[in-house]
């Protein structure tokens, strides 16, 4: 042991380490890369949830939304409920109110939107194109040629005209082209014929003496002031007999026909005895001769028909007297006319494609009042002819000649 000699004495030094800052590797590279993939992993999983808490935020906002009109409803019906309807006077003022401000600060915004006001032209250009004419409109009215406004006109009627036809190409009504031309249901239109086509779909009246503006107008179930506008009518109390007035959108007037008891001329042979067969009491009722079905206890007329393929025949009158029907008969006949000769003697002539006769008219020997046809129950062109006397069918050949 050394005596004399002092030693330092030892002390103990500490030092932080910070090795935990120091990125793991084994080089510099490793050390570099392996920092950077930290940073990029520590700053995607904070963007990550940073970004689902935004969608979580967002999520009940929109739950809150959804959740105000329940609310403010049940708000507003227990405000409602509770102040007994004191509140809604007030509140409907206020909603009118609302929307009408809306209205005036949107609807100002649209008013100059492009969607709404088309682009104003240029001046410049109104000047120099040749296509616009500046503050300057016109335009024309065209009517049909031939076809004056308040005047009717003729048409001929062509090769597969009907009354539909006609009707629908100068667009007036079937009721008055049928009305004006005197024409029935059962009409057949023959080709060159000329009828009167209304101006309108309307009717044609033909001024009478004592006829005033009010009475035509209910006659026909129209305003008085439409038929004094269309025909130009400055005086309406005065109308000039026999001056032709259109009626436009006019009805056509239901004629009841009278009622007429037929009493055939010579009842009273009633009781004269039977029937008298004569030869010459009648004329061959039309042009053709060929009998289809002669009389029998079965069949109590004579049909005659005409050959296949040829234009329908006339039917004659097979003697003078007055037609005492001419129509639709609804038990098979089709369109027939009946003539009554007097003395208790009728003919009767069915299946006619067109009438040319009416009741009351007076008809002559071998006068024509059809055409032959195939109406009514009835397989074939003919005409069935009867003669009648005092109601019971002959056989028409006992009276032809």
């Amino acid at each position: 042991m050394e005596i004399g000699i002092k030693r330092p004495s030892s002390k103990r030094f500490s030092q932080l380490s910070f090795e935990g800052f120091k990125p793991a590797g084994r080089n510099k590279i490793e050390q570099f890369f392996l920092s950077w993939w930290g940073f990029i992993k520590s700053l995607s999983s904070y963007l990550v949830k940073r970004i689902y808490s935004l969608f979580v935020l967002l999520a009940k906002l929109f739950s809150l939304i959804l959740k105000i009109p329940s609310e403010l409803k049940s708000f507003l019906t227990k405000k409602l409920i509770w102040s007994r309807g004191r509140l809604g006077r007030s509140i409907a003022t206020w909603f009118v109110m609302s929307f009408s401000f809306m209205v005036f600060i949107v609807g100002e915004l649209f008013s100059s939107s492009p969607l709404v006001v088309n682009k104003s032209v240029s001046a410049d250009y109104l000047e120099s194109s040749p296509d616009i004419i500046p503050k300057k409109e016109v335009t024309l009215t065209s009517l049909p040629e031939g076809r004056s406004r308040n005047q009717p006109f003729s048409y001929t009627v062509q090769q597969g005209d009907t009354l539909y036809s006609i009707g629908n190409h100068f667009k007036v009504s079937v009721d008055a082209l049928k009305y004006i031309n005197g024409l029935t249901d059962s009409s057949v239109l023959s080709v060159g014929k000329e009828i009167t086509i209304p101006p309108v779909s309307g009717l044609i009246h033909k001024v009478k003496s004592g006829d005033t503006l009010n009475s035509i107008a209910s006659e026909y179930d129209v305003p008085a002031q439409a038929v004094a506008d269309f025909n130009y009518i400055l005086d309406t109390g005065k109308l000039a007999v026999g001056t032709e007035l259109v009626i436009p959108g006019g009805k056509v007037p239901v004629v009841v026909p009278p009622v007429v008891s037929y009493v055939p001329a010579a009842s009273a042979s009633q009781g004269q005895g039977t029937a008298s067969p004569n030869k010459g009491f009648c004329s061959w009722p039309t042009t053709v001769s060929l009998i289809t079905q002669y009389y029998s206890w079965y069949h109590n007329g004579l049909d005659v028909a005409s050959s296949r393929g040829a234009a329908m025949p006339p039917i004659l009158s097979c003697r003078s007297g007055t037609v005492v029907r001419a129509g639709w008969d609804p038990f098979g006949l089709g369109l027939h006319v009946i003539i009554d000769h007097g003395s208790g003697y009728q003919t009767v002539y069915g299946h006619l494609s067109k009438l040319d006769v009416s009741y009351g008219d007076s008809v002559g020997r071998g006068e024509r009042i059809g055409l032959m046809g195939s109406t009514g129950r009835s397989t074939g062109p003919h005409v069935h002819f009867m003669v009648k006397y005092n109601g019971v069918a002959q056989n028409p050949l006992d009276y032809t000649q």
